[in-house]
């Protein structure tokens, strides 16, 4: 089985990927919060103003999208200063690693961009292989007409793979695929969704199956497809643009977050660690420290894969149900105030919602799905943030009264969700835990971000 896994790793290494680069941190995607503070030391930063997701009026018609590929080190031309942006750059681990030289790429490669519309979904993946770098830039041109709605746009590459399969599986596809859809369902999205792959490979029989896999994809889910051509960099890469409509205000009104309402998070955090523990057990090379811990159930294995490659449209539905029409006022006791990804960012997109929404919030449960694994991970040091999850885990900001009929309606499709805890005051951002954390990340630069009660 070892030598099967190891002659599969080499495969995907001369293919240009990184198969198990995302074991430490579950994604080799680098985290929103450190994204935000590289951006943050840009000096006269006017281009830019970060955000999960962007988004813009719908009029009845889809957006033109024009794709440009640019060497990392480039900077972005001006051709097309009119257009709105959004951007996926894969960049070399020590570049990823350091703030001052990932703000320094950034702002030599942004920083000359108009500032008319600001840059707001970025996506940086990494790479241990410096010809493997590339940035990728989506144009938007958006259409005028009557304001129906909005249309939603995401950005996402492959977080993770699963080595056990071929270059060209399906589930290689269908994660990266997944994840590009994942934020517009946390939008309440539920029409019109259209995907745009974006993805590579050395040899045009492995490019024709993976645009095979696209097509496949689309069609079991009637999604819309647009297939712009692949990279044509010769490297192995999977990816994708995404876009949907709402005929409803978007659930992002950080503005309105007031004391009193309640955080819910609609399924338990630390579901990617097992997948993590299980590929270290199949390198083999730290089967000392693994053999202290029972081996991780396949049937666990093939749950975490399933949920990262099918696209879960039912939170869309739930979301959609609890927002108001477009064009009217929210009213904070029926719906929805705001909403926020977790995925591999963990507990870490507490901080965050924290940061966007300027308020203090009291969390009492950090509800664990494997929480021995989860310990075992941070006490071995195998894993950064144990807490890392997979698709369908996010915060909902709501009324204390509402909450319980949201919670119904999650746990009628599947979900597991449960109050957490609530925001206290709005007089600054703090994350206020009454849980030891330090069980399930061992990485100290998220724990230290933490007011942890005692």
């Amino acid at each position: 089985m070892a030598h099967d896994f190891w002659q599969n790793i080499f495969k995907y290494q001369k293919l240009g990927f990184d198969p198990i680069g995302w074991i430490s941190n579950c994604s080799n995607e680098v985290d929103y919060f450190l994204l935000g503070k590289s951006f943050e030391k840009i000096k006269h930063n006017s281009w830019a103003n970060l955000s999960w997701f962007d988004s813009f009026h719908y009029s009845g018609k889809n957006p033109d999208i024009t794709r440009r590929t640019y060497n990392v080190n480039e900077s972005i031309s001006e051709d097309m200063k009119n257009k709105k942006i959004i951007s996926l750059m894969r960049i070399h681990n020590e570049v990823a690693e350091d703030q001052q030289s990932l703000s320094h790429l950034l702002n030599n490669f942004f920083g000359k961009k108009p500032p008319k519309h600001q840059l707001r979904r970025i996506v940086l993946s990494t790479t241990s292989q410096y010809e493997s770098q590339f940035a990728l830039v989506d144009y938007i041109d958006t259409h005028r007409g009557n304001k129906l709605g909005y249309t939603a746009v995401n950005i996402s590459s492959g977080k993770l793979i699963d080595p056990d399969e071929e270059p060209d599986s399906m589930v290689n596809t269908s994660i990266a695929l997944t994840s590009a859809l994942e934020n517009l369902l946390l939008l309440g999205c539920t029409s019109g969704f259209r995907i745009i792959p974006i993805y590579d490979a050395p040899d045009e029989n492995l490019m024709d199956r993976i645009r095979s896999n696209n097509d496949m994809f689309a069609a079991k889910y009637n999604l819309l497809l647009d297939d712009y051509s692949s990279l044509k960099l010769g490297k192995l890469f999977f990816g994708a643009t995404a876009y949907a409509h709402s005929t409803k205000e978007l659930p992002v009104r950080y503005d309105l977050i007031q004391p009193g309402m309640v955080l819910i998070l609609t399924d338990k955090f630390g579901t990617l660690t097992p997948l993590s523990i299980y590929t270290i057990n199949q390198i083999g090379e730290m089967n000392s420290i693994i053999g202290k811990h029972e081996s991780i159930d396949i049937n666990i294995k093939n749950e975490i894969i399933k949920s990262l490659t099918q696209p879960r449209f039912s939170l869309g539905k739930i979301i959609s149900k609890y927002c108001t029409d477009f064009g009217k006022e929210i009213d904070t006791n029926a719906n929805i105030v705001s909403v926020f990804p977790v995925g591999s960012d963990g507990i870490l997109a507490l901080i965050n919602l924290a940061t966007i929404s300027n308020a203090h919030m009291v969390v009492n449960e950090v509800p664990i799905k494997y929480e021995e694994l989860a310990r075992f991970a941070t006490d071995e040091f195998l894993v950064s943030n144990s807490t890392a999850s997979m698709n369908g885990c996010h915060l909902i900001i709501s009324n204390e009264d509402l909450a319980p009929l949201i919670l119904e309606d999650l746990r009628k499709h599947n979900f597991n969700p449960q109050i957490i805890g609530f925001v206290t005051d709005k007089e600054r951002p703090m994350v206020t835990i009454n849980n030891n954390i330090n069980k399930y990340v061992a990485a100290k630069h998220i724990t230290s971000l933490f007011n942890i009660s005692s």
